[in-house]
């Protein structure tokens, strides 16, 4: 018999919750009418579920991540037809990675291609090893995932705003904010570096919210001051591709919220 896949996600992500995502889920109140995620990034979150609340909000400023969903969203059937033959192969890999395309069907079937096939997903180095995994996917089930999240998305609105832009836009009593941004440390990423990234705008956002929020960050000195007013819980993942963890297998993280949380 075989294995029941998993299409509750379609691409793995730097910074993704899949480990987490269970966790999470378990604090995300029931009573929401408006869910939203400003740091969308593989939307292993907001996939976990059929269903968060009656309004669903998806936003990254990755124009490739928002491109790929919109694909996925509106037109499944031709992304599919781009992306079947499309094979694992360290040659088609190294083609595909300097192609030029032109059409949104055409970045979003190299952009899907390259993250699927790649090492620890991160889109640059065609992913084999000596076992199982990496770039060594079934090209079916990868399919069966755009059909999959085709449907989850059908009444989801996909952004592509500024974290300040979008919180302002929908911000009421009754929205809820899953916020996952970039780490004080850590891998960066194509759009913003870690460094980079404004921390302390986005607490300054949030702590004037009318809605609830919880946000997931590195367990960090910087971040515990930042956040040292709010309810925050510690969890721990084991390590990902960034292996960059002073101690041991485990990865330390908190989980904050201007709400209750256990």
């Amino acid at each position: 018999m075989r294995k029941k896949i998993d299409t509750r996600y379609l691409i793995n992500w730097i910074g993704g919750k899949r480990l987490l995502r269970y966790r999470i889920s378990e604090l995300i109140p029931d009573d929401i009418k408006t869910y939203i995620e400003p740091f969308g990034g593989g939307g292993w979150v907001l996939f976990y579920k059929d269903n968060w609340a009656e309004l669903e909000i998806y936003n990254d400023l990755n124009d490739k991540l928002v491109n790929l969903f919109k694909c996925v969203k509106f037109h499944p059937d031709e992304l599919i037809k781009e992306f079947r033959w499309m094979i694992a192969s360290r040659k088609i890999f190294k083609e595909t990675l300097e192609s030029t395309v032109y059409t949104d069907i055409q970045k979003a079937a190299k952009f899907l291609y390259l993250i699927s096939r790649s090492f620890g997903g991160a889109g640059r180095h065609f992913g084999t090893g000596k076992r199982p995994g990496g770039a060594a996917k079934s090209q079916q089930n990868i399919m069966a995932r755009i059909l999959s999240i085709h449907e989850r998305l059908d009444k989801v609105i996909i952004e592509n705003l500024g974290f300040e832009e979008l919180i302002a836009k929908y911000d009421y009593e009754d929205a809820f904010f899953y916020c996952d941004p970039p780490y004080t440390s850590g891998v960066g990423y194509e759009v913003i570096s870690t460094k980079d990234f404004d921390h302390e705008g986005l607490r300054d956002c949030l702590k004037n919210i009318k809605g609830r929020f919880l946000l997931s960050y590195d367990d960090s000195p910087k971040i515990r001051e930042l956040y040292k007013n709010f309810e925050m819980i510690e969890v721990t993942r084991q390590k990902g591709i960034n292996n960059k963890c002073p101690n041991g297998r485990e990865y330390k993280e908190l989980l904050i919220a201007n709400y209750k949380i256990t």
